[in-house]
């Protein structure tokens, strides 16, 4: 037979259950700006009421309920004292004890429908982390820049005094950008606008989002924007073995490691999200590891698809792996461009005017000092306006507006995009806003054009169907109908004509078959061929051409662009050159030709190394006054040889040193210390210190791979140097991603004023070691170290006689107050060691001072003796403090954290206690 007390149990279940039944459920929040964010509150009897619960009785277990019937994700912040406002009328539920795991809110435990023992003074409030958003602004790109979060539908700043890597750590991981490079705070990027969001955030760095750390401080507060904090990241993603950011060996963040991609895994969606997220432009190309030197550490597992929209990598789905593993001879490399937009401005049609380039976001008219054909020619095809057709003088469409860029670019002219030709800027003149570059274009975009090649001149044929570009089948396919190809794009003539293996769907579904032209057309719209139709998807190759306008030559192997082993491109292949007749005479066309200067020395082959592929024998008899290297007179160019076949005596690896060869160094101390030298005209001189901006030493020790940053230095007398110097006025700007690209006085040999050469000190060491700066500009002198020393000592000396005092006072007070003496003695040393000391400085004319010294705190915000009310530190900015907090929590900065005026909830995982 069922007790009393059973049964007054079983009534007890039963009254419960029919308050966790009843109800319709609908839960919404309001007065947050958004969905997910806002005063609870729910629908009963077709009716609105709100949520009342005390922070004894609800946590983040109850409000992860709320943010999971909302589909709002996890729980950011939530509190019961009104954080969005006291609602009206009528309260609803007073829930408590939530599990967690509950699916909605009338669930949880409650005493009834309209009954309630809390009042509109404690209506639950909660924030779910859809409703929180996180950005980096300012800083020149995704991953650096001032940190500001989105709350309640309105962007705004995080103020801390005391914002560590461990902050930023969260900050980097969560947007994406892999570990945190550096933390900036009191405006290091700029002062904020609008509210101030989140202030006093202390992470520990494993969290996953910045609002599950320990954030006192949830706004929106009004006040002054004195220590908005910001962050660098590393970046999940960098290109590394190149002369600049924008190009090399594409590594992404695994941990705390960089780990290589295999390039079978990159195309050109991923390479141009990677090239976005380093702030370069369009994609160029996607190499293989033997440009920029194979990895040595972790190879990704697996790859991206990017649609190529994204901003970041990180934010592309990841690519499960898939068939052999790689290794580093297979890692993947990415060439972007520099420049992020190209157009002609102030003249009468888009294809013809005033060049203007973009780089990082801003826009300039590019100086015309090295400006010619060849570039222009490029400019024209990349802006789809045909060919140039002249290049009028410096200033016909007027000066331009925005920054006169100095580039210099050395085309061919058989580049696609100008950002592929290379470029210096290092030592070019001056240029005045009347000698900006122009160019008349043909105008009109080709019908059709070469893809997959080396150049706009060789690869797969595509031809402009209904929109798209459609490949041409290789049925009928031959050299007369190739030489109408090369003509109308202004390759020269045909070289070959071939059928190529299908490297990848056209664009359009459709393609043409049966193409045949006599090969006397002017265009291929002239020529026969069937109607467009579908391309069979078993269809395994396609027509493709080499024109002579691909040919090219460049100098590999080298230290710089100016200076290699010798490589030409002719027959759609690269092949090196034969040394037998091979001279100064010869290897100055092609210093020429290439725009690096005069030739200096002509090395054999031990120097840059035989190389491997066919050998070119066309090569020779020049006289050094040739445009190009197929201008000479040499004999006919024999067929390439295959590796290993006779035919060139003295060896295939003819090579060539430049004059405009470049090169730089620390010289005089380590690889990462010293004077900065540059190599130019095939000597080593260095880089006078008058006019150098600071921020050329952190370009140089990123370039030389020496850490992120680094700072000029006075010059020891040991190590000044004692030629003359190439370049003075070295102006690079933060952002800058190679001193090669950054202004200065013109090339010449000049002697250096006070303050002498550049010393550059960098951060970090070869192989990533960090360098730890000393506070001073040198090292402790020794004088300053043997006094630190004495002083220690006859501190101990005092401290010693001082206890020997004490002890002779007591036994002369008596033995019953000996011990008491020396405690008394301990006592007051302790409370004399344990006691904060304010810094003493030397006292500034005009400020508050104390006798000679004037008192500092430890930490302006939390130490707040050192001031009066409503005052600051001399020379410091406001304190935290001094923000302006509505309502209740106007002293919750001020206090210690978990000293909270209005008792928040910390958030924590559901399932456990808080």
């Amino acid at each position: 037979m069922a007790t009393i007390s059973q049964l007054l149990a079983s009534a007890l279940g039963l009254l419960l259950c029919v308050q966790l039944c009843r109800g319709t459920g609908e839960l919404r929040l309001v007065d947050g700006g958004s969905r997910c964010a806002g005063r609870v509150e729910v629908k009963h009897e077709g009716q609105w009421g709100t949520v009342c619960s005390y922070d004894f009785l609800w946590d983040v277990r109850g409000a992860s309920v709320v943010c999971r019937q909302l589909g709002c994700g996890t729980v950011a912040r939530t509190s019961p004292y009104m954080p969005f406002g006291a609602g009206a009328g009528q309260i609803w539920l007073q829930p408590f004890l939530c599990r967690g795991s509950e699916t909605a809110l009338h669930h949880c435990p409650h005493y009834g429908w309209g009954q309630h023992y809390c009042g509109h003074d404690t209506d639950v409030g909660v924030t779910c982390s859809d409703a929180v958003e996180l950005r980096l602004v300012n800083g020149g790109g995704p991953c650096a820049g001032r940190v500001e979060v989105k709350l309640r539908g309105q962007w705004g700043t995080v103020a801390d005094d005391v914002w560590d890597m461990e902050d930023a750590e969260v900050v980097c991981q969560q947007l994406g950008c892999g570990s945190a490079k550096s933390a900036h705070d009191s405006t290091h990027f700029g002062r904020g606008s609008g509210p101030t969001q989140l202030a006093l955030v202390d992470c520990r760095g494993d969290e996953s989002a910045l609002w599950e750390c320990t954030v006192p401080g949830w706004g929106p507060y009004p006040g002054p924007h004195d220590w908005d904090v910001g962050v660098v990241c590393q970046g999940f993603v960098r290109l590394v073995g190149g002369d600049c950011t924008c190009l090399g060996r594409v590594e992404v963040r695994q941990g705390r490691a960089w780990a290589t991609l295999c390039k079978a895994h990159v195309d050109l969606n991923t390479a141009h999200v990677i090239c976005k997220e380093l702030g370069c432009g369009a994609a160029l190309a996607i190499t293989g590891a033997a440009r920029f030197g194979a990895g040595a550490g972790p190879i990704w597992d697996g790859g991206f698809e990017c649609a190529g929209n994204e901003s970041l990598l990180s934010a592309c789905t990841r690519r499960l792996p898939h068939g052999q593993g790689c290794t580093h001879a297979s890692d993947a490399a990415v060439i972007c461009s520099s420049y992020t937009g190209f157009r002609l401005v102030n003249g009468s049609t888009e294809c013809t005017g005033q060049v203007e380039l973009e780089a990082r976001g801003t826009w300039g008219s590019l100086c015309d000092a090295g400006w010619d054909m060849p570039d222009a020619q490029v400019l024209c095809h990349h802006l789809g306006c045909g060919f140039a057709t002249s290049v009028p003088r410096g200033g016909c469409f007027g000066t331009g507006s925005g920054p006169l860029w100095q580039d210099t670019f050395h085309c061919s002219g058989t580049k696609s995009h100008l950002g592929e030709c290379p470029a210096t800027v290092l030592g070019i003149p001056a240029c005045s806003p009347d000698h900006a570059a122009a160019v008349n274009c043909s105008g009109g975009t080709e019908p059709l054009w070469l893809v997959d090649g080396e150049s706009r001149c060789d690869g797969h044929l595509e031809v402009a169907l209904g929109g798209a570009w459609g490949r041409v089948l290789p049925q009928q396919w031959d050299a007369s109908s190739a030489s109408v190809v090369c003509r109308q794009l202004r390759c020269s003539t045909v070289q070959k004509a071939y059928a190529a293996p299908v490297l990848g769907p056209g664009s359009s579904p459709l393609g043409l078959s049966g193409l045949r032209c006599v090969g006397t057309e002017a265009r291929l719209a002239q020529c026969n061929s069937t109607l467009p139709s579908a391309v069979p998807p078993d269809h395994a190759e396609e027509a493709a051409v080499v024109c002579s306008g691909s040919q090219r030559v460049r100098l590999v192997s080298g230290p710089g662009r100016c200076a290699g082993r010798v490589e030409v491109y002719v027959q759609g292949t690269w092949s090196r050159v034969c040394e037998d007749t091979w001279d100064l005479w010869d290897a100055a066309v092609v210093c020429h030709q290439l725009g690096c200067g005069e030739v200096l020395a002509v090395p054999g082959s031990a120097r840059y190394g035989r190389g491997s592929g066919p050998v070119w024998l066309g090569a020779g008899a020049c006289s050094g006054a040739e445009a190009t290297l197929w201008e000479c007179p040499a004999p006919a160019p024999a067929p390439a040889l295959a590796p290993g076949q006779r035919g060139c005596k003295e060896g295939a690896g003819a090579a060539a040193i430049c004059s405009e060869l470049t090169a730089l160094r620390l010289a005089g101390g380590s690889s990462c210390t010293g004077c900065l030298e540059v190599f130019y005209n095939g000597t080593w001189g260095s880089v006078c210190a008058n006019g150098t901006s600071p921020a050329t030493a952190a370009v140089v020790c990123q370039q030389l791979g020496c850490g992120a940053g680094g700072r000029l230095s006075p010059t020891p007398t040991t190590t000044q140097g004692s030629g003359p110097a190439w370049l003075a006025w070295v102006q690079c700007k933060l952002g800058a991603d190679s001193l090669w690209h950054c202004p200065s006085a013109p090339w010449q040999l000049q002697p250096c004023d006070s303050p002498g050469d550049t010393h550059i000190l960098c951060d970090g060491e070869p192989g990533g070691a960090h360098r730890t700066h000393a506070a001073g500009a040198g090292s402790m002198p020794v004088p300053t170290m043997l006094c630190i020393v004495l002083g220690t000592l006859l501190c101990l000396a005092l401290g010693t006689l001082t206890v020997q005092a004490w002890r002779a006072m007591a036994q002369h007070r008596g033995p019953g107050r000996a011990t008491d003496a020396i405690s008394e003695a301990i006592y007051e040393e302790l409370d004399y060691t344990l006691t904060p000391e304010y810094q003493e400085v030397p006292s500034v004319s005009g400020s508050p001072s104390e006798g000679s010294v004037m008192k500092l705190p430890y930490c302006t915000f939390h130490n707040v003796e050192a001031t009066s009310p409503g005052t600051a530190a001399v020379g410091s900015p406001p304190s935290l403090s001094h923000l302006e907090l509505p309502g209740a929590v106007t002293n919750a900065l001020a206090s210690a954290p978990g000293d909270m005026g209005y008792g928040d909830v910390g958030v924590s995982s559901p399932g456990t206690s808080l």
